[in-house]
């Protein structure tokens, strides 16, 4: 086997190749063409002019999010891979696009000849109207051993339309595979992902197949604004591939991303999503992507490759961007390597012959038709893939961040799994009980820590999605400094902190040899300040402070931010829900006499809280806020902090315009 790979220029240099190289004499030729733009006309123009000079070609070939040859990244490109085969026969087939995507396959499928027993299939569909899942479960219902690769078609971001095709013309919305026959083929199948699950897990609660339209009774677009901001939600489905949905099936975590988004505000995944399926967020891991490709030279497997095809998901693309090459530089001087950008990756797990749809993942498909690695490959050692080559400081700050992330988001969940079985035995255990003195016990707390942590962590991710949203768009019209993007950094580098620590504080909480520390009213209010300041400002709403005294007390200042973030975020909602003109926040400290508490005051000007509700607001579960925007226990849980862990005292009256919020922290060693 030999593969030939080239970027198509014009006729003429594409004529001088094929003769140089003698490709029009071989017997068994495959060519797969990736196509960086849909101009079907110059696409009509090449298939003809490549029949002619091999009459016997078999080609398949997609539309693209970007193409691969050799270790770069192109766009708007057309490159040409050549597979030349001794003695593996080749077999296209297409099928336009029936009543579903199941029916398409089998469709395609019934085209095969039956006298035939390929050993890999290379298949390209449409990447907006195919159901990527659908379609290759149909695939092993046909067969389990046949080995599939593969992705759905791209077209540069746009989710308007895509193209596959053959040697004989375009498929409309459908689908094209190559099956080849040689049992002595050496066919490996490696999959990259890197993708990790972050934030509170969720449930979907309406969908259809591959169309959801609600997760946890939320439409599903408002849940992408609710947690990852108005401008994700507003740019799907082209932001939605960069966070997709992981669903945890069989162990697994598999991603599922959108790929579309209806009049009716439901999202369309690449594949199914059932009612009933437990989803998180899923972000890229940059250290878990770079070192899979630092480390892939070292798997023997892929040693003696005569050709290696790349089908990623655009979302590396975006991750890496000019990184990108880290990924491609270890395959590239394993053998040449050629592949797209996709919508969704066909991939089969050869230890376990299983077919699955992949999101986010880098798919590698190695061929050869020797029966042993040559040695030119074996114990290849890669020097300019040492990892001094991406310590750039941008580069670091973010692998710093993933890995920020990634242990906080197991830490969160870690202490999830915990109170869930405790409160599971907990429950057993006082199910006789009267309801009332349940919500006194040790379980009713615990219970309400994992939703006040999910409360709290709210805030600061909805920070940090709109701080990387706006480096997102400066790199795009290429207005980044280095200053600015280090202080946008810096923010984001805060938020996560923030995050962390709230989980320490929250594994501590009910620890009774937590001790206090020396600090004083205003460094609390300032640190608490920068987690919520941009939201405010994004409202027009003016935080005004004054600190009357800076004198040191003893106390735990990170449970008293979390009462001044849940307190600030209620007059956020307050004054936005009221459509307050020149809203203003006030955050005032006093000392008092030697004998009083330290006091942080908070005022609004929301227009206050309605008198047969101000005695409630303290209650557990109560809350003025639709059941999908509040729980009821943040002003509840914050009165237990004051009152039961700071031994001071929480209060709130109304004013003549608004409301004030009154904490005293005792100062007592």
């Amino acid at each position: 086997m030999k593969t030939l790979n080239k970027k198509y220029i014009d006729d003429k240099d594409l004529t001088l190749f094929i003769q140089t190289h003698n490709i029009e004499k071989e017997p068994n030729v495959l060519l797969q063409i990736f196509l960086g733009f849909n101009e079907l006309t110059f696409l009509e123009k090449l298939l003809t002019k490549l029949k002619k000079l091999i009459p016997h070609i078999k080609i398949i070939g997609t539309s693209t999010c970007g193409e691969i040859l050799d270790d770069k990244a192109v766009e708007n490109s057309t490159i040409l891979s050549f597979s030349i085969f001794e003695k593996t026969k080749i077999y296209t087939y297409s099928s336009e696009l029936k009543e579903d995507s199941h029916k398409t396959a089998k469709n395609l499928i019934s085209k095969f000849d039956k006298s035939i027993k390929p050993k890999l299939a290379i298949t390209f569909t449409d990447g907006l109207l195919i159901n990527g899942e659908d379609y290759i479960n149909a695939f092993s219902e046909y067969s389990e051993e046949l080995i599939i690769s593969g992705g759905l078609a791209g077209d540069n971001y746009l989710f308007s339309s895509t193209t596959v095709f053959t040697q004989d013309g375009v498929v409309k919305n459908g689908a094209v595979v190559a099956l080849l026959e040689n049992e002595t083929l050496n066919v490996t199948t490696k999959a990259s992902f890197g993708w990790e699950n972050i934030g509170k897990t969720m449930t979907i609660t309406s969908s259809k197949n591959n169309v959801v339209y609600e997760i946890d009774g939320i439409k599903a677009v408002d849940v992408y604004a609710k947690y990852l901001g108005d401008d994700v939600a507003k740019q799907l489905p082209k932001t939605g591939i960069e966070f997709p949905l992981i669903v945890k099936r069989n162990s697994l975590n598999i991603p599922r991303a959108v790929v579309g988004k209806n009049d009716d505000d439901s999202l369309i995944f690449a594949g199914n999503l059932s009612v009933g399926d437990k989803v998180t967020f899923g972000y890229g891991n940059i250290q878990a992507v770079l070192d899979y490709g630092e480390n892939i030279n070292k798997d023997f497997s892929l040693f003696g490759s005569e050709g290696i095809f790349i089908y990623s998901c655009m979302a590396r693309k975006n991750l890496l961007q000019s990184n990108i090459a880290l990924e491609l530089l270890p395959l590239s001087d394993l053998a040449p390597i050629s592949g797209f950008f996709t919508h969704g990756e066909f991939y089969t797990n050869t230890d376990s012959n299983s077919h699955e749809l992949l999101n986010q993942t880098m798919t590698i498909l190695s061929l050869s038709e020797e029966s042993t690695p040559t040695s030119k490959h074996l114990f290849c050692t890669l020097p300019h893939l040492n990892k001094s080559n991406a310590k750039d400081s941008a580069n670091i700050t973010l692998k710093a961040f993933s890995h920020l992330i990634s242990q906080t988001s197991r830490e969160l969940e870690e202490i999830n799994d915990s109170l869930k079985e405790t409160i599971a035995k907990e429950v057993e255990k006082n199910r006789l009980q009267d309801q009332q003195m349940l919500n006194q016990s040790r379980l009713a707390q615990m219970g309400e820590m994992i939703a006040m942590i999910a409360h709290q962590w709210r805030q600061p991710l909805n920070s940090i999605s709109l701080t990387a949203s706006n480096l997102q768009l400066k790199c795009m019209l290429g207005e980044v400094e280095q200053e600015f993007f280090a202080k946008e950094l810096n923010l984001i580098d805060g938020y996560s902190q923030h995050l962390s620590k709230t989980i320490d504080d929250f594994r501590n909480f009910f620890k009774e040899n937590k001790t206090k520390e020396t600090t004083n009213l205003s460094d609390i209010i300032e640190h608490t300040i920068p987690i919520i300041k941009i939201s405010l400002e994004s409202k027009n709403i003016q935080l005004i402070t004054s600190y009357n005294s800076t004198k040191s007390i003893k106390t735990y200042p990170h449970e008293v931010m979390q009462v001044l973030l849940n307190i600030l975020k209620n007059a956020e909602d307050a004054l936005v829900e009221n459509n307050i003109q020149n809203a203003t926040i006030h955050i005032e400290t006093h000392y008092g006499s030697e004998n009083s508490n330290p006091t942080i005051l908070i005022r609004d000007n929301a227009g206050g809280i309605p008198p047969d509700i101000l005695p409630k607001i303290f209650d557990p579960y109560f809350s003025t806020k639709l059941a999908k925007e509040g729980t009821g226990l943040g002003l509840y849980m914050s009165k237990i902090i004051i009152e039961e862990h700071c031994k001071g005292r929480l209060s709130v009256s109304n004013l003549s315009d608004g409301t004030e919020f009154k904490i005293e922290i005792e100062n007592k060693g």
